[in-house]
């Protein structure tokens, strides 16, 4: 009888492993690029009122453990409000290691919790910015300062006449190959709108970069196709790269009335954060991160 009972009980574990398997490889193959498609092919027929709830939309319960890294007050916006800290996922395999991480910190203006913060959490922190007025120094052993803007493309900007550069061309300059960057931060003003489409025709967000972490921006009186193909390069972001967003949060000082919602007052500045589902190695993890607000 025992000899059945093991013959049964290896079987059962047999058929949960195999349904596991076969799951995840569904959910993998077949409904998330169904998903993926369905938003793609929406995001140049949404309304205003859909876009936002787009952007305003995260799947918070796809990391069980977000930390904010990195807070002030701000108090000369309107309201006092928290400003300069990110969300990190401190999930296993998609944490960073404490004291052996890097960090790629794009867009400081002076504010440096963030990066004072992931400093003191063990990492190697890489600061970028042109508009500061200084050349590249050490802040402290951890914080590592470069006097260079993010782009979508290697050149002088157009008006500042400031040093641009692609994330990859960074990297490869610094010589962190192969190392994987813990966490990319951007507040660039906009710029993001160009940098984000090249690290993604590149690879390099795939490849590279474990949790991105961005401040989008809006203006105010941006026309619908604008606001569309924004939405777009998102939708790209957490489709084609396999993004998953875990937070979003707007910008308390950055409510304005907007056109294409009628003078409606709404956010033209949001704080949005994923991680690369790449590197994120739990069972199942497609079914607890592939989810859609309303399509």
């Amino acid at each position: 009888m025992s000899g059945v009972r093991r013959f049964i009980w290896i079987i059962l574990v047999a058929t949960v492993f195999i349904l596991a398997i076969s799951r995840n490889w569904m959910l993998r193959h077949l409904v998330v690029p169904i998903a993926y498609s369905v938003t793609n092919r929406a995001s140049q027929s949404m309304d205003p009122e859909e876009m936002y709830r787009y952007f305003h939309w995260t799947n918070s319960t796809s990391c069980f453990l977000a930390v904010d890294f990195g807070f002030c007050v701000a108090t000369g916006i309107g309201v006092a409000a928290p400003d300069g800290h990110k969300a990190v996922c401190l999930d296993q395999f998609i944490s960073p290691v404490y004291d052996n991480c890097l960090v790629y910190s794009f867009g400081i203006n002076n504010q440096w919790t963030f990066d004072e913060a992931m400093a003191q959490y063990g990492c190697q922190v890489h600061s970028f910015d042109p508009s500061m007025g200084v050349g590249d120094y050490d802040r402290s052993q951890h914080i590592h300062f470069y006097n260079l803007g993010l782009s979508g493309k290697i050149e002088a900007h157009p008006t500042t006449k400031w040093n641009m550069k692609t994330a990859s061309s960074i990297y490869e300059m610094l010589g962190h190959q192969p190392t994987l960057i813990d966490v990319l931060k951007m507040d660039v003003e906009f710029s993001e709108w160009d940098a984000i489409p090249q690290m993604l025709r590149s690879g390099f967000l795939a490849d590279t970069v474990k949790q991105l972490a961005v401040e989008i921006h809006f203006n105010a009186n941006d026309t619908l196709e604008t606001f569309r193909r924004y939405a777009g390069i998102l939708q790209d972001l957490e489709s084609i790269g396999r993004f998953v967003r875990f937070s979003s949060r707007p910008n308390p000082g950055l409510k304005k009335p907007v056109s294409i919602l009628g003078g409606k007052e709404e956010y033209i500045g949001m704080e949005l954060t994923w991680y690369n589902s790449r590197f994120y190695y739990s069972v199942g993890n497609y079914s607890k991160t592939r989810f859609f607000p309303y399509f």
